[in-house]
């Protein structure tokens, strides 16, 4: 059984992806709504609800873990020996993708912790030369907990909040963009028609193809909500 969480509905992104990739195995997810977000809180308070979260999924039979958040797979580093043994963090395949497809230019819109611990920046530089520009954008996290996705219109006004978030994106000139919260794909659809020609890397999918790379495809394929 592969385990998957995140604050709230965004790591849904990461789920819908590895029930595409695996169809036959079995699947919990938890959504840790109670400390949502995760994103304006301190490292220290983010680890130690990432671990407890990864607890849970593990005593109820997760095998596999998939951390389908980016601010709590920016302190990956910082969990337990156990409980890096057995998750897959999202950065590092989303930095990969980005370098795969970009001439140069990559930008991340993300949560203001992830952005503070600027853990998309040197995981690019690790994987070869590039400009990142990295730019909070906490306020998307709540427009799609409020129910702002693709499969509706968006407001006026929700509509004029993403257009000023990703006003520096299009000033930077980049040609790719990281989604690095996996809130944010819910949104891929307007943000890409904001944004006509710049490349769009989604770590929701990046992770789900890390982990599924090594994960026999096994199972009923059971989903079970936590």
């Amino acid at each position: 059984m592969i385990g998957i969480f995140d604050s709230g509905v965004g790591g849904l992104t990461a789920l819908a992806e590895l029930r595409r990739l695996m169809p036959h195995t079995d699947m919990i997810y938890l959504a840790d709504r109670e400390h949502a977000p995760y994103g304006t809180k301190c490292e220290d308070e983010i680890l130690a609800l990432s671990e407890s979260c990864i607890e849970r999924l593990a005593k109820t039979g997760a095998e596999k873990i998939l951390i389908a958040c980016c601010t709590a797979s920016t302190l990956h580093s910082r969990l337990t020996e156990g409980a890096r043994r057995i998750t897959t963090p999202i950065i590092a395949p989303a930095a990969r993708a980005a370098h795969r497809v970009s001439r140069g230019k990559i930008a991340v819109i993300a949560t203001e912790a992830t952005v503070r611990s600027h853990a998309f920046r040197r995981e690019l530089l690790s994987v070869g030369r590039c400009e990142v520009a990295e730019y909070a954008t906490q306020e998307l996290v709540s427009m799609v907990e409020g129910g702002a996705s693709d499969k509706k219109p968006l407001t006026s006004e929700q509509k004029g909040l993403l257009s000023r978030l990703l006003e520096p994106v299009r000033a930077s000139r980049a040609d790719t963009l990281i989604l690095g919260c996996t809130h944010f794909p819910h949104l891929r659809g307007h943000i890409a028609a904001m944004l006509p020609g710049v490349n769009l890397i989604s770590p929701s999918r990046e992770g789900a193809l890390e982990i599924a790379k090594s994960t026999e495809d096994r199972g009923g394929g059971r989903t079970v909500f936590l």
